[in-house]
């Protein structure tokens, strides 16, 4: 999120090459500082969600629809580390909003 928080504070819209990127520069720039972190909130809950939902995939929690295959995530050595990876991720995560 701090590098989010840095390209969005410090970027000025005309200064993007890219459309999209000048519409969220300008979107960005329009709102107030305390609209401007809700925006931030709302970005990292949504990347939270994201890693969660895809580490339930890995772990074999999630299923995704029409693909009747497990995935497994495995070391070079071989040794299995999926299983309990969401739920790792999810404890982290509360840590970092308790501290």
């Amino acid at each position: 999120m701090a590098l989010y928080q840095q390209i969005f504070s410090s970027t000025p819209a005309d200064n993007a090459s890219d459309p999209y990127w000048r519409r969220v520069l300008s979107f960005f720039n329009d709102l107030g500082p305390e609209q401007q972190g809700v925006l931030f909130e709302v970005m990292r809950q949504v990347a939270v969600d994201t890693t969660s939902n895809i580490l339930g995939v890995i772990d074999g929690v999630n299923a995704l629809n029409g693909v009747d295959e497990q995935f497994e995530l495995c070391s070079k050595e071989g040794g299995k580390l999926n299983g309990d990876l969401q739920s790792l991720f999810l404890a982290e995560e509360e840590k970092a909003l308790q501290g």
